[in-house]
């Protein structure tokens, strides 16, 4: 039995390359969650860079032979992809999933159309081919060897399996959500410390879950000069559009749900009606948590407000 099959002619495994970049670029769009995203991100990342770098470098057959060629796409795509990240968190566009795939995309489209213009330049002959060439007689062939060819073939399936099957499986992480308090300006300074009796003051505040499934929250802010929950819940929740008048140990709440690496971010302009050194506190709940006991999570602001 034999199995022949050449490329050399047109560079189609240019044309697979520039491709299957596409198709990952739809995939994201549109179906992001698929199993064929996962498998064809990771060929992405570790293989078609290095691929297309190395057909434009080395468009020719007797340049470096298959296994040399194999092992440049995936030493160089672990170096490039690397790269192309460092680069782009010099950018305003940083280092997300967006610029990520457009650079990584470009960078696989251009090197292929360039390794696509070296090679057509040359005679037929000498273009970089690839070649599958397997003959197999299985009458003539020892026992010995019959069975390390169906052992490999086995292995071989038994990977793309196990490969699979790594994939698909989730892994759940450690479960958490992020709670932070900012300044009026995003940062983690200018914070208004000190104020009047009904001067307004400004914070931002951001959520985010790491809690793998949807969660219910509840966010309560209150105003105390304690460490203890010695409060009660006003019936008005947060007015996050304009500004709260706080009182001290009258909290006021608002409910509100996350999916899994879902933000939360509000900005909430406030005053006190009393002077003193209060504590503003943000105590975050989960459902069916109740208020009376410690918070899941906790930020707060010390205020000094003067008459």
């Amino acid at each position: 039995m034999r199995f022949h099959f050449e490329v050399r002619e047109r560079p189609y495994d240019l044309l697979a390359c520039i491709a299957l970049a596409l198709v990952l670029v739809a995939l994201v769009l549109f179906v992001p969650d698929s199993l064929a995203r996962q498998i064809l991100g990771l060929v992405f990342v570790l293989f078609l860079p290095g691929y297309a770098a190395t057909a434009a470098l080395f468009p020719e057959s007797d340049q470096i032979d298959g296994i040399e060629r194999v092992a440049l796409s995936f030493g160089l795509s672990i170096a490039i992809v690397p790269l192309i990240g460092l680069a782009l968190n010099f950018t305003p566009f940083g280092i997300r999933l967006d610029p990520i795939l457009a650079s990584v995309s470009g960078f696989i489209i251009a090197a292929s159309l360039v390794g696509w213009y070296r090679r057509v330049r040359l005679p037929t002959d000498e273009r970089f081919a690839i070649v599958v060439d397997v003959q197999m007689d299985w009458k003539g062939m020892p026992l010995v060897d019959k069975l390390l060819t169906v052992g490999i073939a086995v292995m071989l399936i038994a990977s793309v399996v196990v490969l699979a099957w790594a994939i698909t499986t989730p892994r759940v992480g450690e479960t958490f959500t992020q709670l932070a308090l900012l300044g009026p300006d995003g940062m983690a300074t200018d914070y208004p410390r000190n104020l009047t009796v009904g001067e307004d003051g400004r914070v931002l505040l951001t959520v985010k879950s790491f809690e793998h499934e949807p969660v219910n929250y509840t966010i309560v802010i209150v105003l105390t000069n304690v460490t203890d929950y010695n409060f009660t819940v006003d019936q008005h929740i947060v007015d996050w559009n304009s500004t709260n008048e706080l009182s001290p140990y009258s909290a006021i709440a608002q409910n509100f749900s996350l999916e899994h690496l879902e933000y939360y971010n509000r900005t909430f302009d406030f005053n006190v009606t009393e002077e003193g050194t209060w504590k503003l506190q943000f105590l975050l709940f989960v459902e069916g948590q109740p208020v009376t006991q410690e918070a899941y999570r906790e930020v707060h602001l010390w205020l000094v407000v003067t008459p």
